[in-house]
């Protein structure tokens, strides 16, 4: 259950005139487990919010008790009537497919998240009802995927890619894919493996080179960089900071490092208090990567006040929560107000390049790379 712990008026500390300020300003209840996120699990179903007046200044255990003056329920949804569900269980590869009712073609998008795993669908919901197909790809702890998180295979996101392509409803042209966190080390792989199959791709947090886990294609390992847990360290709320715990970008193998020059389009959304990871670092390394080789084929997009979760607004915001592969509640960076920014900011800019770019392909790939 989430609440406004803080008062919600115009006046209050929470947010300024904001209309959406009463959703996205929403923390966990008191009595709730410590680092709780709210992630809508279930997207067929409308998030269910009632809003109650009362009178005076109370505290949220008094609301328990509080008889209202008025109260009303509203809805929240993440899925459109009309968009349909497929569920994946082709080869190897699963997940679920969120289209618009019809024949199509509409554009493919591919959409994964970081190393929580399982399956996240509000993401992909949003995008079938804005017009998107929208694949989202698990690779582990879903079904009969691995249970944990040893090994990638770039073979399994590639049949996943033709997949996706090979159905009628899917616009000719190249797909999409969309990552966050992790999901953007194997978006940036497969945008620049076979990047004849992907033509847009969205880096969300991301990194410049494998991370975590080991990842081979066609039988050649990849380099990554490892995870010193001796470096992880505890704020004094309480917190667990990761920022220390991969190695240095500067003294990466060359082989673990991104080739994004090889991507068709490429955007990037950083935040610049991002407490969680290096993406700030990696970034930086990507962008002269690119400069360097003359690339004109990407956007960076910087957030200042932003943490590590960028993702649709108008959500609770996620600044801490509890986080399955460290067994701890992890500080993501950023503050309540600028974080929400750029998410509002973040999201009709994924869309507007999605809609570009997706099923565009109609040059080649030299001369998106060619000097200005």
């Amino acid at each position: 259950m989430f609440v406004n712990e803080e008062p919600t008026t115009p006046l209050g500390p929470a947010y300024d005139v904001e209309p959406m300020g009463l959703f996205w300003s929403m923390t966990p209840s008191p009595g709730q487990k410590f680092g709780l996120r709210f992630v809508k699990k279930d997207v067929t179903t409308p998030m269910q919010i009632t809003l109650s007046v009362h009178k005076g200044h109370l505290d949220i255990s008094a609301l328990q008790t509080d008889a209202p003056i008025v109260k009303t329920q509203i809805q929240k949804t993440y899925m459109r009537p009309g968009v349909e569900i497929i569920k994946v269980r082709s080869g190897r590869v699963r997940g679920k497919v969120f289209k618009p009712k019809g024949p199509g073609p509409f554009k493919g998008v591919i959409d994964m998240f970081g190393a929580t795993g399982g399956l996240l669908e509000f993401r992909a919901a949003l995008l079938a009802s804005r017009g998107f197909v929208a694949y989202a790809l698990p690779y582990y702890r879903y079904e009969d995927l691995p249970s944990f998180h040893r090994h990638d295979e770039l073979e399994y996101f590639e049949e996943a890619t033709d997949w996706l392509q090979s159905q009628s409803f899917v616009q000719p042209g190249g797909i999409g894919v969309c990552g966050v966190s992790y999901g953007t080390v194997t978006a940036g792989r497969m945008a620049t493996e076979f990047s004849e199959k992907i033509s847009a791709c969205v880096s969300i947090s991301g990194s410049s080179a494998n991370l975590m886990v080991p990842m081979s294609y066609k039988g050649k390992d990849i380099p990554y960089l490892g995870m010193d847990y001796s470096r992880m360290k505890m704020t004094e709320e309480g917190l667990i900071n990761m920022y220390d715990m991969i190695d240095q970008l500067e003294t990466a193998p060359p082989e673990a490092l991104i080739e994004f020059e090889k991507a068709q389009q490429l955007l990037f959304f950083v935040g610049m208090d991002d407490k969680n990871a290096r993406t700030q670092n990696s970034t930086d390394v990507i962008e002269r990567r690119l400069k360097a080789l003359g690339c004109n084929n990407y956007e960076i997009v910087r957030y200042p006040g932003c943490g590590h979760l960028i993702e649709p607004p108008y959500a609770p915001v996620t600044l801490v929560s509890y986080f399955q592969a460290v067994g701890g509640v992890i500080e993501w960076g950023g503050s309540l107000r600028e974080h929400q920014r750029a998410q509002e900011h973040h999201w009709p800019k994924l869309l507007h390049f999605l809609d570009k770019y997706v099923g565009s392909q109609t040059t080649s790939l030299q001369s998106l790379h060619a000097k200005q």
